[in-house]
């Protein structure tokens, strides 16, 4: 039996426990006020430790194999004060229970059956999504829809088999299974599915990349002042003294679902002092991994835009007029603001963020996927492809029979079927506790 905190340790108005095993359900019936006899509804019951009330809780049964793992297993809501969930974990570990290790409720669902290996890997994907895009794409792996397109492909690739292997056991009979099954053209037709759902994936190693946002410009025209305001709160130091800012500044912003990273970088000028100088090589150097640009200017600095606009060649940028509080421009500015009084910012939000979503084609994309599936699905291309070469050439038809037994192993290897227990380990170990 296991179990674990499903919710995060912190005080809160409510904590999840969640256990599994052969034995849980008749095992923590015996803490309860009144023993449940009913499955899959929700019961208030006092929670008795030792004679001793540990917490008045929500209490639900599920019977293996109607669960989430497969097996007889309990849900408990208590309250979210740091005391009642220490005295909770020490009454399941009173019990009996193994508190659970990362992924440990997953791999049992999948080893008994109720998720294929791919559905179980998009749960954790879906748990660490860092935008609603990589939400949309983990969910639609983890409803199936992915397993079932791959479980066809190997079905139609075993029915495949039997006119290929037909044709090299009963090589002697007057008959021409290749011809007849529509070998060449069912292998293209295969290859075509592989590719449709290799374009239609995006890797997950992919989603951690943040879309950067650079404030870029003279010194002393508000920089961080600008960068603080669109954060919230003061991250970078603020001075009237030119050359405050000697190193680049970073911080993360989450802005309708889309994950930015705001960098703040030493103000471009000509200067003797030498840490300043490495600083302002710096914000010249970051501009090559920038999404966006903003080139922030003032009354006083707004004759270097010229300058300036001829050292973003090829980025996306948006020139910002700042201290609109004090003075108003003479020139042309995408948006102008300022810091010290909030005017503007909203505007300057949403004119940032058109900017970085065009730079994104996460929502061509229909499923989620890790490196380890991408690779299988190009090594089964890749045995097709062989399989097709030799049929086409009339040769080695034992070996193109072996490259389609070898296809299909591989989308059983992304099923998660007889697939090695090292390799498990190392794919649930990455999951969060509780799940």
């Amino acid at each position: 039996m296991i179990f674990a905190l499903a919710t995060p340790v912190a005080q809160s108005a409510l904590a999840i426990f969640r256990a599994s095993g052969s034995g849980c359900v008749d095992s923590f019936n015996s803490v309860l006020s009144e023993p449940i006899s009913s499955y899959r509804e929700v019961c208030l019951r006092d929670i008795l430790w030792e004679g001793v009330l540990v917490d008045r809780c929500s209490v639900v049964f599920y019977q293996g194999p109607k669960s989430f793992t497969g097996e007889d297993s309990v849900e408990v809501f208590c309250h979210g004060g740091l005391p009642v969930i220490r005295k909770l974990a020490s009454v399941f570990l009173g019990l009996g229970f193994e508190e659970a290790a990362p992924g440990d409720f997953s791999r049992r669902a999948y080893e008994n059956g109720k998720v294929s290996l791919n559905e179980a890997e998009a749960i954790a994907d879906l748990i660490h999504s860092e935008d609603d895009e990589r939400a949309r794409l983990s969910s639609a792996a983890l409803s199936g829809s992915l397993s079932e397109m791959v479980g066809s492909l190997g079905s139609d690739i075993d029915s495949l088999r039997v006119f290929v292997e037909g044709s090299i056991d009963f090589s002697d009979e007057d008959y021409d299974f290749i011809k007849e099954g529509e070998v060449v053209s069912r292998l293209g037709d295969l290859r075509q599915r592989v590719i449709n759902i290799i374009d239609s994936s995006l890797v997950s190693s992919q989603r951690a990349s943040k879309k950067k946002v650079l404030f870029f410009g003279p010194p002393n025209t508000g920089k961080s002042s600008l960068f603080n305001r669109l954060l919230g709160f003061d991250r970078a130091l603020v001075s009237n003294i030119p050359g405050t800012t000697r190193d680049l500044i970073d911080s993360e912003m989450f802005y309708n679902s889309v994950n930015l990273e705001l960098v703040d970088s030493a103000g471009i000028r000509d200067t003797g002092d030498v840490i300043e100088s490495r600083g302002v090589e710096l914000s010249k150097s970051r501009l090559v991994e920038t999404d966006v640009v903003l080139a922030v200017f003032d009354k006083n600095t707004e004759v270097s835009v010229p300058a300036f606009i001829s050292l973003l060649k090829g980025k996306k940028y948006l020139l910002v007029f700042n201290k609109l509080d004090e003075s108003s421009p003479s020139g042309d500015f995408d948006c102008l603001v300022s810091a010290k009084t909030g005017e503007g910012i909203q505007g300057l939000k949403d004119m940032v963020l058109p900017l970085v979503e065009n730079s994104s084609k996460d929502s061509e994309k229909t499923f989620l996927i890790r490196d380890r599936h991408l690779m299988l699905f190009q090594k089964s291309l890749d045995h097709l492809d062989s399989c097709t070469l030799k049929i086409q050439q009339e040769k080695d038809i034992d070996v193109a029979a072996e490259d389609l037994r070898l296809s299909r192993a591989c989308l059983n290897d992304f099923l998660g079927v007889k697939f090695p227990d090292d390799l498990l380990g190392e794919i649930f170990k990455d999951f969060c506790i509780g799940k």
